[in-house]
């Protein structure tokens, strides 16, 4: 069976679950709850149109199934079916039972989907599919840390307690990426948000980062202050699918209107996967005698290897009827100090051809936004973003065109959303946002601007 046949029938049976009566109400004592023995069903479903001045075409693996913002292979106007505009689309399960003196044991298990092609999301064959394929005619792509998993969102278990906090182990969310999701006025809606669309500034420096297999994961909320510590066993092959260990720090505190949280994070090896193989490095797979020899064409991608540190500074203040937003990281990436060999398998079992030395010196990423989220009648609401990001030359001999990557550079965009509520699981959308790059960002870009409105519909249960 394939992988959507696996998928329509998942999505069929959490249908069927939910209608069914035997999981309306029970225990929960709402009318709508579809909890059952502790164990709650629960899903998004956001489907849309969206179009783009210089865009892409459909993929069915694609996080969005089209390229929402500009990316290098932006070229031509496309209107499209599109998937997960304003929040992911997943369907899961999670339960909360008690063990006594006021701990509780905690599980979750979910998986991200394309409604639009009915296909599990899958960032890294998004990519895979357009290997050997020139820029111009390849199909909307993105790096993830979806990469077709059963279970691509979260698969944890763990216990809690109201004094104590929540240690839970498995695959899930980073601090970093709870904190910059949080904080974003737009919540990393893949649509409409530049943190949210292009996941490095939640990956600390690269997107399959966002999420990890091997986590032991710590929050706490006590009074004014909360944050939490988390690690992944990277190095232990058996715990976790992506190569090298993870160490993140965050600290917040909650005082009045304002909320502040400051997050260190660092990865070793991590990895970012920015584009598919040439038509060379496709022909050196079946070429006997070359390195990459025997590597499968369909499940082989280029990979920029890391070491990464990052600082984030995150702000609210709710002022009632509107809040306010305002965010910064450094990034700072350096070559790896365990360098991955040609064939190292990443997560979904894609095999890697790495550059391990793709930082003639420390590269300086910085990303800030500010924002605001504006309730215009009680179920009307406004959102407005402006993001930069801003890249400092790395190159041995210091630039600031587009003659090369390593140059200095920035991107930028800017954001406005109006949602629609109808009822606690129905609501409307509709947006626009532009992006634009700059000098070494662009570099090797076919456009360097696009203008990209999107309307849908999302079904919480």
């Amino acid at each position: 069976m394939s992988k959507a046949s696996h998928t329509l029938s998942a999505l069929a049976i959490a249908c069927a679950l939910a209608a069914s009566p035997s999981w309306a109400g029970t225990e929960s004592g709402t009318a709508d709850s579809l909890t059952m023995y502790g164990i709650t069903l629960y899903g998004t479903v956001d489907v849309g149109v969206s179009y783009q001045s210089h865009g892409s075409a459909f993929s069915d693996a694609a996080a969005t199934n089209v390229n929402n913002f500009l990316i290098k292979a932006s070229n031509k106007p496309n209107t499209s079916l599109a998937s997960n505009g304003m929040s992911l689309s997943t369907i899961g399960v999670k339960g909360r039972e008690p063990l006594g003196a006021d701990w509780w044991g905690i599980f979750q298990l979910d998986t991200g989907f394309l409604p639009a092609s009915m296909t599990l999301i899958d960032g890294l064959r998004s990519i895979a599919r357009n290997n050997g394929v020139p820029l111009a005619q390849q199909k909307s792509y993105g790096d993830s840390s979806r990469a077709g998993q059963a279970f691509n969102g979260k698969a944890f278990v763990g216990i809690e307690s109201p004094h104590y906090g929540t240690l839970s182990f498995g695959r899930q969310p980073t601090l970093l990426n709870d904190g910059v999701c949080k904080y974003d006025p737009l919540s990393c809606s893949l649509a409409f948000s530049y943190v949210g669309f292009f996941g490095a500034t939640a990956g600390t420096g690269d997107t399959e980062d966002r999420a990890l297999d091997g986590t032991l994961k710590y929050t706490l909320k006590r009074g004014l202050f909360h944050g939490g510590v988390m690690y992944q066993f990277g190095n232990a092959r058996e715990l976790s699918s992506s190569r090298g260990s993870a160490y993140q720090l965050d600290l917040g505190i909650t005082y009045g209107p304002w909320s502040v949280d400051g997050i260190w994070a660092r990865k070793h090896d991590a990895l970012a996967v920015g584009g598919s193989l040439t038509a060379g490095q496709v022909a050196a797979l079946t070429t006997p005698g070359s390195s990459t020899y025997g590597l499968p064409v369909d499940k082989t991608l280029p990979g920029t290897v890391s070491d990464n540190t990052s600082y984030t500074l995150l702000s609210e203040y709710d002022a009632g009827r509107a809040k306010l937003f305002g965010a910064y990281e450094h990034i700072r990436y350096v070559n790896p100090s365990s360098p991955l060999p040609i064939g190292s398998q990443t997560i979904g079992g894609y095999f890697i051809i790495p550059s391990n030395s793709a930082f003639p010196r420390p590269k300086i990423l910085e990303v800030a936004w500010v924002g605001l989220r504006y309730a215009v009648t009680p179920s009307l609401d406004f959102f407005g973003a402006y993001y930069r990001a801003m890249q400092g030359s790395y190159a041995k001999v210091s630039c600031s065109d587009a003659s090369s990557p390593q140059c200095s550079g920035h991107y930028n965009a800017l954001s406005l959303v109006l949602d629609q509520r109808f009822g606690r699981h129905f609501d409307v959308y509709g947006g626009v946002q532009w992006s634009k790059v700059y000098d070494g960002m662009g570099s090797g870009y076919l456009q360097r601007a696009s203008f990209d409105p999107t309307v849908g519909v999302r079904i919480v249960f």
